[in-house]
Parts: structure tokens; C-alpha cells; sequence
């Protein structure tokens, strides 16, 4: 999901929206002569089939316990790179390009149960003992993918689940209507009018950028994406058997309802998950604070 409304700038607005992870800063150690340290492999694409035979991709790096990374909707894998490349030297990653964009394939159908799918072979590729990161849209897939088969950790980075009301509700249907008879662009507007509250100055400074251009062209796949979402029971009864140590992450700026109120009850409903708040960040901290959001994974993968 794209990062809700806030108060923030319209400047801020438009780097929280951006899908583009940013280039790490090079910081020098003050006082005494460092050596320079050499920079990681580059990732590697490989690929693997899931069970309905649909041929995916994801991209690999980095050497220790494998850790597998699903990045969420109007996404690509490539937003993951930046952060996911911090770990390499201590995980090796496998960072999933999801069905229907890059390198893999679709399927005539769609549902997110093919989705889990998707992630429990890769699970399979990556190893018995392997982690599981899931953003977003991304985090629901990942947390169905725990009630199947138990990662070693899971980490759940702002799943929009619907607790009290749908995630979208009424305006599903006018997105819908958007898309059939607009286009995309004018579905993507109603998204962000009627359900993340966008402000209409930042809406319009949003669309002149490449990001919204992007986020335009996957709309259709996001279509399907709400609709999954819109199907979900009403509650998280059905996640209290995920055992797996789980850190559900939260962004002190991300909307209420539709983060802010899943995160927090997603703390309390799994027997061996907490809770942790990345200070002055939204939806997107993999865009402005990677390496913030890095250490806190790290962290938890080494407890």
C-alpha cells in the first residue's frame, strides 16, 4: 500500500511516496584512517516455479541464514534492494519478485491464495531455517504464509488488515468504476482521495512526478490486490496460531485505522510477537530511513 495522508509537507509527501529506494550515504570515521570497505557481491536473479507451475523470479545476496523479503503493492523488488543489501553481509537474502511485474509470470486468474503459494516455494528454496519479511500487502501474504508453514522469524512491517471495517469499503466500488470507464489514472485518484485521505495539494504535486507514472501502470494488478484485501474476514482470529517470534513494525506517522489500529492489535493477538515503532517514519521507511529500518531487522534476526 502507498503511504497515507499525513501532515506533513507536500515535499515529504512526495519522498514518502516514492517507490525508489534512495542511495545509501558514505559516512567516514573521524580521526583515524579507515580502509575503504569493499561493496557487497551484486544481487543475483534466479528463478523457480510455484505450485499452480506459474515461473517466478526473486534476487539473491549476501552470505549467512537465508532471510526471504516480500514487498507490497503498486511495488517492485527493487524498492527492497537498499535495505536488504545492508544485511547481506550477515543474511543471505532472497527477495521475491512477485507475479504479474519484472521478470515474472502471471496467471490467467488471480487469488491471493496463489500468492502464498508463491512465497512458501521460495520459503522452500531458501531453506527450512529461513526468516520472513513481508511489507504491506506483502505482510498479509507473508502472515498467511506463517499459519501454513512456520518461518524461523517472521517480521511484519505495517499489514493492512481489516480489524473493525474493510480496508477499502465503499470506495472499491467506485475505484472500480474508475478503472473500467477512466482508466487507471483516475482509479489511482480515487485511492487516494477516498481511502488514504490524501490531501488534494499533495494528490496533484504527487501526480507530476515519475513515481505516480509507475504506480499508475500497476493499477490494474493493484485492482486485484484490494479486492483480496476486501475478502478477508473481519478480525485476526484466524492468525492466533502463528507461533513463529514475530516483530510487527510500525511508522509513528502512519494513518490510524487503516495501519496504526491492525499493527497494534496484531501485537497483542500473536502469543510471540512485539511491537516496534520506527520514530518519525510512515509507510515507506525502506525508501527514508533504510538504514534505520535495517538495523531494527538485523536486530531482531540476531536476538
Amino acid at each position: 500500500m502507498p503511504h497515507p495522508a499525513s501532515t506533513s509537507t507536500v515535499t515529504r509527501r512526495l519522498v514518502l511516496q516514492a517507490s525508489a529506494a534512495l542511495p545509501a550515504l558514505a559516512c567516514a570515521s573521524q580521526g583515524r584512517e579507515t580502509r575503504p570497505v569493499p561493496p557487497p557481491a551484486p544481487f543475483t536473479q534466479h528463478r523457480f516455479t510455484s505450485a499452480d507451475g506459474t515461473s517466478l523470479s526473486y534476487f539473491r545476496q549476501g552470505d549467512g541464514p537465508p532471510l526471504v523479503w516480500v514487498h507490497g503493492a503498486l511495488s517492485l523488488w527493487s524498492d527492497w534492494r537498499d535495505v536488504a543489501e545492508r544485511l547481506s553481509p550477515h543474511f543471505t537474502n532472497h527477495v521475491l519478485e512477485r507475479r504479474g511485474r519484472g521478470h515474472s509470470a502471471d496467471a490467467a486468474t488471480y487469488s491471493l491464495e496463489r500468492e502464498v503459494e508463491d512465497v512458501l516455494a521460495l520459503m522452500k528454496v531458501a531453506g527450512q531455517d529461513a526468516a520472513l519479511f513481508g511489507h504491506s500487502y506483502g505482510a498479509v501474504l507473508a502472515l498467511e504464509v506463517a499459519r501454513r508453514a512456520a518461518p524461523a522469524k517472521l517480521l511484519l512491517y505495517e499489514p493492512p488488515l481489516p480489524i473493525t471495517q474493510p480496508v477499502s469499503g465503499p470506495a472499491l466500488a467506485e475505484f472500480d468504476r474508475a478503472l473500467a470507464q477512466e482508466g487507471p489514472d483516475a482509479a489511482l485518484v480515487v485511492f487516494n482521495r477516498k481511502v488514504l485521505l490524501t490531501p488534494e495539494a499533495e494528490l496533484e504535486a504527487f501526480r507530476q512526478t515519475p513515481q505516480w507514472t509507475r504506480q499508475v501502470e500497476m493499477t490494474p494488478r493493484f485492482a486485484r490486490e484490494l479486492h483480496a484485501l476486501e475478502a478477508l474476514p473481519l478480525g485476526l482470529e484466524a492468525y492466533r496460531e502463528v507461533r513463529s517470534p514475530t516483530l510487527v513494525l510500525l511508522g509513528d506517522r502512519s494513518t490510524d485505522v487503516l495501519l496504526a489500529r491492525p499493527c497494534r492489535a496484531l501485537a497483542k493477538t500473536l502469543e510471540n510477537a512485539r511491537l516496534s515503532i520506527l520514530s518519525g517514519q510512515g509507510h515507506v521507511a525502506h525508501v527514508t530511513a533504510p538504514a534505520l529500518l535495517a538495523r531494527e531487522v538485523s536486530a531482531f534476526l540476531r536476538e
